[in-house]
């Protein structure tokens, strides 16, 4: 007859005290959807970062979802933050001028 196998004891780490039940650390939990930058100056050091790290990687050859996050949300993010503590009576014509104001690439040379 063998005897019992004592799992607890073989899964636990080697400096557990014998009787103690081992406690699993907390995983990070994701950034929930909306999550943003209250404060301007954070977002504008953190647009500033992205489109330092943009102007490093060839963007066209990003797949859609990463080619967006990073020549994209930075900046329409910061408008939308700018948008909401204006409340405008035109938002969309509000967000396009302020983002053609704040264009990180400067203003497109017309042809």
């Amino acid at each position: 007859v063998r005897p019992a196998r004592d799992t607890m004891a073989e899964d636990a780490p080697a400096d557990a005290m014998e009787g103690e039940v081992p406690v699993p650390e907390p995983k990070p939990e994701p950034a929930s959807a909306g999550a943003g930058y209250d404060d301007p100056v954070a977002a504008a050091i953190a647009t500033k970062a992205a489109l330092e790290t943009q102007n490093k990687i060839d963007v066209t050859a990003l797949p859609i979802r990463q080619y967006l996050e990073t020549a994209v949300v930075p900046i329409l993010l910061t408008g939308m933050q700018a948008l909401v503590k204006e409340r405008p009576n035109n938002p969309v014509e509000f967000l396009a001028a302020y983002l053609l104001k704040n264009n990180p690439q400067g203003p497109s040379h017309k042809p």
